[in-house]
């Protein structure tokens, strides 16, 4: 099993605390649910854009919303469709927040604005890649 931390790709602050992997067959796709326990992340294959995409449990993480409102379309939560919507605390762009009722909640990062550093053993790896 794989553990790893996330980081900004611009400005290098860490974005996660340690997250170990689930396999994708583990993910709860129900409306409304949470996708997955904190603390986890997985890898999968995200139909809608045809690439491989890291997603995390909704928690309290080091990020914060976006301050444009419009990011977050749906009528509970946010459906995850105008782009970007989760900002570190530098306010560099990383994530989007999915999180409308009639989706399962996650965030999924942006794998061009992170840096994924996995620790095996004792070291750690500064470049994990998916």
């Amino acid at each position: 099993m794989r553990t790893i931390k996330i980081y900004c790709k611009e400005c290098e602050v860490e974005l996660t605390s340690e997250l170990a992997e689930i396999p994708e067959t583990d993910l709860c796709w129900e409306e409304g649910m949470d996708i997955m326990l904190e603390n986890n992340f997985s890898i999968f294959m995200n139909t809608h854009t045809n690439k491989k995409s890291l997603v995390v449990a909704l928690a309290d993480y080091n990020l914060k919303k976006h301050p444009d409102l419009n990011r977050f379309s749906g009528c509970c939560g946010s459906d995850g469709s105008n782009g970007l919507n989760i900002l570190c605390v530098n306010n560099h762009e990383v994530a989007t927040e999915v999180s409308d009722c009639w989706t399962g909640h996650y965030i999924e990062f942006d794998k061009d604005k992170i840096i994924i550093k996995e620790r095996i053993n004792s070291k750690i790896i500064e470049e994990f890649k998916f």
